[in-house]
């Protein structure tokens, strides 16, 4: 049993929780109501307007403060508008007494640190993606957000092999928290494996990738061979061009876009296998939670280097973007394979729960406060 320090008053900062709901913003309140219920007094701030609503529920302990002082999150602003938005900031810590500010991202990093300058407060990057991604990102890696990590106490990564993502000056702060997972079921259910349902999450983006399996189902002429179904949950910006662009598919009610989901537990039982196309992920949420259902996995190479998450013939299949389709008629089509799959996801999914501990959380600021 991990004991806390008292009188810590911890802060949690991201850019907006305004009905989103993306994997960093159900951490970032998973994280906040599970210290609550540990005992610390836990405020979560954010970039939004006042009239802002979590998709999240929000435990009633935990106080939100919404610092977006009539500038829209994501975007930018004029430069007075910014310092007055980080004044803002400022007195809320200094009201609130916060001992320890943890960043989710390092993008929003350079205004904590300019909120806290002179102060006693302990200053955390709670980083949500792999450096190594910004292969994939228009932003340069060394930008001001990436060089303002050097100003921090600790920097956190999901995943333990993202620490060599960074410059060996800066890896003796790093700690790794994986990030706070449901409860595993108490024991095996098999989930729909013989519906012929393959399920997809995430926003409708171009990192989510979900456009090469939709491609490869449109161009088959024998879809009536195939009494498959893809059902999407999630939006984002492209929802309109996929409805445009695969309107058969959605006519003839083999594609369904679901929308954002409450219940994803559900929505992921009735599904046979879960479809994961991703450019990349910092820590693959919609992934974790098809393999605590126990689906079958199907993948592309880019995730190949998740070996807790997904193996290629244990858990899934790991294929190029352009045989996602046939990875999946191949499993549907031997369905002892794909029950032998299913329970080894739900195994790993109990692995992955117990190295998942807010206790994680607990030791990084016991180390903060000894300094």
């Amino acid at each position: 049993m991990i004991k806390r320090r008292k009188f810590q008053k911890i802060g949690f900062i991201c850019t907006s929780l305004d009905n989103m709901a993306g994997g960093l913003e159900r951490q970032i309140v998973r994280t906040c109501n599970e210290l609550t219920n540990e005992g610390y007094r836990v405020t979560l701030f954010s970039y939004d307007s006042e009239n802002a609503k979590s998709f999240y529920e929000i435990d009633q302990r935990v106080k939100w403060i919404k610092c977006g002082c009539n500038l829209k999150p994501h975007t930018s602003a004029p430069l007075v508008s910014r310092l007055r938005q980080i004044y803002f900031l400022r007195q809320k810590l200094l009201k609130e007494s916060i001992t320890c500010l943890v960043s989710f991202h390092h993008g929003i990093f350079p205004r904590s640190f300019l909120a806290s300058i002179f102060t006693n407060i302990k200053l955390v990057v709670s980083e949500r993606n792999a450096l190594s991604n910004y292969k994939f990102i228009k932003l340069s890696k060394f930008n001001l957000g990436f060089l303002s990590l050097f100003l921090s106490h600790k920097i956190t990564v999901q995943i333990d092999t993202y620490k060599n993502d960074y410059p060996a000056l800066l890896r003796s702060r790093i700690i790794t928290i994986p990030n706070l997972i449901k409860k595993p079921n108490k024991e095996y259910q098999k989930p729909n494996l013989s519906a012929s349902i393959i399920s997809m999450m995430g926003r409708l983006s171009e990192q989510k990738n979900f456009t090469p399996l939709l491609d490869q189902i449109s161009s088959l002429t024998f879809k009536e061979d195939h009494n498959m179904k893809i059902f999407i949950a999630g939006e984002g910006d492209l929802r309109k061009s996929i409805e445009r662009n695969y309107s058969d598919l959605i006519k003839d009610s083999i594609l369904q876009l679901k929308g954002t989901i409450k219940d994803t537990d559900l929505f992921l039982s009735n599904s046979s296998i879960f479809c994961f196309p991703s450019l990349w992920e910092g820590y693959p949420n919609a992934l974790v939670e098809a393999i605590r259902i126990g689906l079958p996995i199907v993948t592309t190479h880019r995730m190949a280097h998740l070996t807790s998450f997904v193996e290629n013939k244990v858990n899934g299949l790991i294929v190029s973007d352009s045989e996602l389709l046939n990875a999946i008629i191949y499993l549907l089509n031997n369905p002892l394979l794909m029950l032998e799959m299913s329970i080894n996801s739900f195994s790993k999914y109990q692995k992955l729960y117990k190295e998942s501990s807010i206790n994680n959380w607990i030791k990084l600021f016991n180390s903060i406060q000894k300094r």
